[in-house]
């Protein structure tokens, strides 16, 4: 791609419309890279540009429709990226949700758990054997998951299920191709985001219960510190872990506010 100078840092990340995967563009674009972005709606997406424009106005993001649960959209956004940019510095995968969740374990149906490993497993996967294969750098790739996965909750038992597999993807991928990526797993506490308000509106109605009284119970109220995490502390760590040197590598981090009671070994 002739417009890429030497020097600019070329990213890719994956549902960037709204939520935790705006926030990974703003950073992205705050850094001064050309991005791929890329979401399942075509419509959000152009909303999404149009307020990084306002805000990044030296900005350069190439919007493409992509859905992490279909193998050729996968296959194509990445190799677009690869080719037009002539390599990535940076990849962020962050994912939508399950169609259908919440869900309890006694209400998943097997399309569930299949719709849930194309979209945490296999796109991640597939991201990063290609990555491995053909990207010409190495690049630092920052996976989002959720402090669920360690201590799951009954209404996200699908996708806590799978994307606890994500950790074993990133130390293998981090052991065995050590100079062809540094992968890391980001697993976040709760932000606002229209993701989450959608989930904790669809809790509520199953409990007949105010979801505003639900967001401050079982959102807020579960962190000691009372509130969930800012939008511009989630930028500045992802700015800071992208950079962060070559040593942090295949590693977990976990950024919730002291939310989950699971202690490290």
């Amino acid at each position: 791609m002739g417009g890429v100078r030497v020097g600019v840092c070329r990213a890719l990340v994956t549902a960037a419309s709204r939520g935790i995967g705006f926030m990974a563009l703003e950073a992205l674009s705050s850094l001064g890279c050309i991005t791929v972005s890329c979401s399942r709606s075509p419509d959000r997406m152009v909303e999404a540009l149009r307020e990084i424009s306002r805000r990044y106005p030296e900005s350069k993001v190439i919007p493409l429709e992509c859905d992490l649960r279909v193998k050729d959209s996968v296959f194509n956004v990445v190799a677009y990226a690869l080719r037009e940019l002539s390599g990535l510095d940076y990849v962020v995968i962050n994912y939508g949700n399950p169609s259908r969740e919440p869900l309890n374990l006694h209400e998943a149906e097997w399309e569930d758990w299949m719709e849930a490993s194309a979209l945490y497993i296999a796109s991640t996967a597939t991201i990063l054997k290609l990555l491995i294969e053909r990207n010409p750098v190495k690049a630092t790739t920052l996976i989002i998951s959720s402090f669920t996965t360690v201590e799951p909750m009954p209404p996200l038992i699908v996708s806590d299920t799978l994307r606890s597999g994500l950790s074993r993807l990133v130390r293998v991928a981090a052991r065995e191709y050590p100079s062809r990526i540094r992968p890391i797993l980001l697993l976040l506490g709760s932000f606002d985001t229209p993701g989450a308000r959608e989930t904790i509106r669809r809790i509520a109605k199953s409990k007949n219960m105010d979801p505003e009284e639900v967001w401050r119970k079982e959102v807020e109220g579960i962190s000691p510190l009372r509130r969930v995490g800012r939008r511009e502390e989630l930028v500045e760590l992802i700015k800071m872990l992208l950079k962060t040197p070559e040593y942090l590598t295949g590693a977990t981090i976990l950024f919730d506010g002291a939310t989950s009671r699971i202690a490290w070994p």
